[in-house]
């Protein structure tokens, strides 16, 4: 019979318990939102556990998880209480946290090990240095990230061996203040020793040695090793770099060490875009980053589209008129057929980028380019030899999604024209990008582009069609069609202007880690005066992407109609790329 009972029990036990789970609110809305990101009751309730006693087990974890929570907020006198109702039907969880007053830092002091003075030449260590507040809140977080800010500071000034003895935290229950001791092991001061490299193979010793910021004998900084660090990273030569301060018998001086990781110096790399006007495109790379063991850069492009086709070949040879000045050339052999035009040449330039800050690049050159311009029953046929002249900035988190920092560039060409048919004037574009994290997350971000183009010297009339601005298309006012965002000729065709202007403004949402919606409107138009009007309607495009996050970047898809709707316009407009469209 008992054995009967049993059985009958056991076939009517429940085979999960679902749950909903209910916070009280604390009255710090700050609070409230970390515990329930820190709660796994609150994560998992889409897996009910299999048991009464599995769901009892994670309230039990719960509760030291949200204890732990409200003390990082500065509660050290809360009370968690997680009630449930098993007889509900799902069951209800209901967490109720009492966090008691809030706790406030009352002294932060750094000293050496066991309370020792430290050492003359110490850097000075201020609250403001560390992000903590006398009187404020005793949060958890900044006060577990000063150990980082104090070793580094120490770092900065000359020692190299510095490291974080200990932390000492004190509560105080009767008066509900923090007091915090920092302390640091300094070492001795020493200055920069030689430098040992390894892992070398194809990458010359030499090239490595002029990427180092710091010199034999100079006072240690550690900043001076994280730009090297950054340097040969963004050589793109190396897969790892590994940068160490070593010990010597003489205490003062402090031996480096290198240890890098090459890469494959070859590459090949394609993609395909779809604009609805444009058609299919398709690109193809060959790229050789290392060809004679100092970083020399050489790549082969082949662009194939329904409006473009064209060869490419790059050339970068590092540090050639001195450390920071590279020779930059190019080779260009094209064929386009537009609305605008149809035109056939080539041009071939040569010159140098020189990088006068951490990102700031500026540049000069030369070059010579020669096309034909076919357009209806006119044809022109130019020879230019120009001088560009250009500015480059960038202090973005990333090159195809960035999220945060801005980005500028201006260029200036004043072009001779060679023989009587090729003109002579002079043409410049200022173009600027911002981006900004709405939060703390990449969740919500604001982009936003501006772009100004002028020329001067010449008519409209006599400008060669191929160096007229043009606006419209994915990469300028999405809506219009390429080219189509600007006067209209009589044959339907794009007439160009000698001047234009151009704005956008995007709000990108990541939905998810992969999958994000992008509203956006864009603005513009081309001008025939040397400078844009801007008391000129402009052409206005809104639309909706889509994007989908990869470790490449983010695959584009964009819709967008063009609000200014003209005779022979389309409704609407489709793009598909990878990148963000600025």
């Amino acid at each position: 019979m008992g054995i009967f009972i049993l059985l009958i029990s056991g076939g009517i036990a429940r085979a999960n318990v679902p749950y909903e789970v209910t916070f009280t609110p604390t009255g710090d809305d700050a609070l409230d939102a970390a515990i329930a990101d820190a709660s796994q009751l609150s994560a998992m309730t889409d897996k009910p556990p299999d048991s009464d006693a599995a769901l009892r087990s994670r309230v039990s974890d719960d509760k030291g998880r949200i204890n732990a929570v409200a003390r990082s907020f500065g509660y050290y006198d809360d009370q968690v209480e997680i009630t449930t109702d098993m007889k509900a039907s799902p069951a209800k969880v209901t967490v109720t946290v009492t966090p008691g007053p809030q706790y406030l830092l009352a002294k932060v002091t750094v000293t050496g090990p066991g309370g020792a003075l430290l050492p003359a030449g110490s850097p000075p260590i201020t609250t403001e240095q560390l992000h903590l507040e006398i009187g404020k809140p005793a949060f958890a977080a900044p006060v577990a990230g000063a150990n980082f800010t104090i070793e580094h500071t120490f770092l900065q000034h000359g020692f190299p061996f510095a490291r974080i003895a200990d932390r000492k935290v004190t509560i105080d229950h009767g008066t509900h203040e923090m007091t915090v001791v920092y302390e640091i092991d300094p070492g001795p001061t020493a200055n920069f020793g030689p430098t040992s490299y390894s892992g070398l193979k194809s990458v010359q010793q030499d090239y490595v040695e002029r990427r180092l910021k710091w010199l034999e004998g100079q006072p240690y900084d550690i900043t001076n090793v994280e730009k090297t660090r950054d340097a040969l990273v963004a050589s793109n030569l190396f897969s790892t770099v590994d940068i160490k301060t070593e010990h010597d018998n003489d205490p003062t001086i402090a031996p480096m060490a290198v240890d890098v990781t090459e890469r494959l110096p070859r590459s090949i790399a394609g993609g395909i875009s779809y604009a609805s006007t444009e058609g299919v495109s398709g690109n193809l790379t060959w790229e050789h980053r290392n060809l004679f063991g100092e970083a020399e850069d050489l790549k082969f492009g082949l662009l194939v589209g329904q409006e473009e086709s064209a060869a490419t070949a790059d050339f970068r040879r590092p540090d050639m008129f001195g450390t920071g000045w590279d020779l930059v050339s190019n080779i260009t052999i094209d064929k386009e057929t537009s609305d605008a035009y149809d035109s056939k040449g080539g041009k071939v330039s040569s010159g140098f980028e020189y990088k006068v800050l951490e990102h700031l690049v500026f540049g000069a050159g030369l070059s010579l380019e020669h096309a034909t311009i076919d357009d209806y029953d006119l044809q022109q046929h130019y020879t230019l030899i120009g001088v560009p002249t250009y500015a480059k900035r960038d202090v973005t988190d990333d090159l195809l999604n960035p999220t945060m920092g801005d980005r500028e560039g201006v260029i200036v060409t004043p072009y001779a024209g060679v023989g009587s048919t090729s003109p002579t004037f002079i043409s410049g574009k200022v173009n600027g990008s911002i981006y900004q994290r709405l939060g703390d997350t990449d969740e919500f971000v604001l982009a936003a582009l501006g772009a100004i183009g002028a020329s001067a010297g010449v008519s409209l009339d006599d400008m060669p069609k191929d160096h007229r601005f043009y606006a419209g298309g994915g990469g300028s006012i999405r809506g219009y069609a390429f080219q189509h965002g600007g006067p209209i000729g009589i044959h339907d065709d794009p007439i160009g202007g000698l001047s234009s202007f151009e704005a956008s403004v995007e709000l990108r949402y990541k939905l998810t880690e992969t999958i994000g919606l992008v509203p956006f409107v864009d603005a513009g138009n081309v001008y025939d005066s040397s400078l844009p009007d801007l008391s000129k309607r402009l052409l206005i495009g809104a639309g909706l992407g889509l994007r989908y996050y990869t470790g490449l970047g983010p695959v584009r898809l964009d819709v967008a109609a063009p609000l200014h709707k003209r005779d022979g316009d389309r409704p609407f407009q489709i793009y598909v790329s990878l990148g963000q469209a600025f």
